[in-house]
């Protein structure tokens, strides 16, 4: 009967779990210090600016050891017989590696993997980062014209440079608005392109715009720029909408507001509308800063034009006047022409 309980005992005791597996070996400790800042900052660098990278090793080891080259970073090499000697226990070596960006571009990051004779020792990973500038650039892509009066033909330049000693060439690649004049000037590595805005070319209502050039370069990597510029035509009044469309054939009475800049009282001398289609409903009325003109769509024409002589004005105002009927049909091959953008503005409807 005693065996019973003994057999109870032996199934109730703990089976002892299997040995832990033992920790990997550790990385073998350091045997040198860098006394140079870590890592090496190159800062901005030229497409074929050739830099150096210095290292300052201090060996911490109680006997000699040499250093060799495990693994290198594009564009970099180690000149001379650098590592040629032993590194003495407490030795200080420079070592300086030659850095060539040829075929680089942007922000770049690299390293010089160095090992040693001995085996007690891990590898050393010397790392650097720069950023290297492209080869052709330019000022700026986008620039303005700013705020142009109607009698102004103003001038900006993007001025382009190529570095590396090569000369630079450019080439439009776009084609111009009748508005923009274009003259590439070229000297040596740099370059200009001059753009002269001509506001008297513009069709009537176009108060603004945003050119978009395009620019082929001889640089390899830098082939082609997008350029960007911006304007606004001001003159002492202005119209609201600069272009008055009709584009619901339910809608017959639309208005034009007119606003002097300065805020100061004006008259309209003379209002007329030059076509068929439209009729003003309002005529010319005492000085105001602002004026409200009335016009009605009268029949099917696509277009006219309404002029404006003010007090304040040296030339006519004018104001384009459309009706798209959404009925009509584009000839056969053409596009459909699309509504021009319109200023926001006052709108009676009847």
């Amino acid at each position: 009967m005693l065996l019973v309980p003994a057999l109870l005992l032996l199934l109730q005791t703990p089976v002892p779990a299997p040995a832990a597996t033992p920790p990997p070996d550790p990385v073998p400790p350091a045997r040198i210090e860098l006394t140079t800042p870590f890592p090496v900052h190159l800062g901005s660098v030229g497409p074929r600016e050739v830099r150096e990278a210095v290292y300052g090793i201090k060996s911490t080891h109680d006997r000699p050891f040499h250093l060799r080259v495990l693994d290198l970073s594009l564009g970099l090499s180690l000149e001379g017989d650098q590592l040629a000697a032993p590194l003495q226990p407490g030795e200080v070596r420079l070592v300086k590696v030659k850095v060539d960006p040829t075929g680089l571009l942007g922000f770049i990051k690299g390293a010089v993997r160095l090992g040693t004779d001995d085996p007690g020792q891990p590898n050393y990973i010397l790392r650097y980062d720069m950023i290297v500038r492209p080869e052709a650039s330019v000022d700026a892509e986008r620039k303005t014209l700013g705020e142009v009066a109607p009698h102004e033909s103003p001038e900006l330049r993007f001025h382009f440079r190529r570095e590396g000693g090569d000369p630079l060439k450019l080439v439009l690649a776009s084609e111009l608005p009748p508005h923009l004049e274009a003259e590439l000037i070229h000297e040596g590595e740099t370059g200009d392109l001059r753009l002269t805005l001509r506001p008297g070319r513009l069709q009537p209502g176009v108060t603004a715009g945003l050119e978009v050039l395009k620019v082929a370069t001889n640089a390899p990597k830098q082939p082609l720029f997008a350029l960007y510029v911006d304007w606004r035509i001001v003159q002492p009044v202005m119209a609201s909408p600069s272009r008055l469309v009709f584009t619901d054939p339910k809608t017959t009475l639309l208005s034009v507001e007119l606003t002097a800049r300065d805020g100061r009282p004006f008259r309209v001398l003379k209002a007329e509308i030059e076509g068929q289609g439209f009729s003003l409903l309002d005529g010319p009325g005492p000085e105001a800063a602002r004026q409200v003109l009335r016009i009605r769509r009268t029949g099917h024409t696509a277009e006219a034009m309404l002029v404006l002589q003010c007090s304040n004005l040296e030339v006519p105002l004018k104001v384009p006047l459309r009706y798209l009927d959404p009925k009509a049909r584009p000839a056969k091959g053409a596009a459909p022409v699309p509504a021009p953008a319109e200023d926001a503005g006052p709108r009676h409807r009847h």
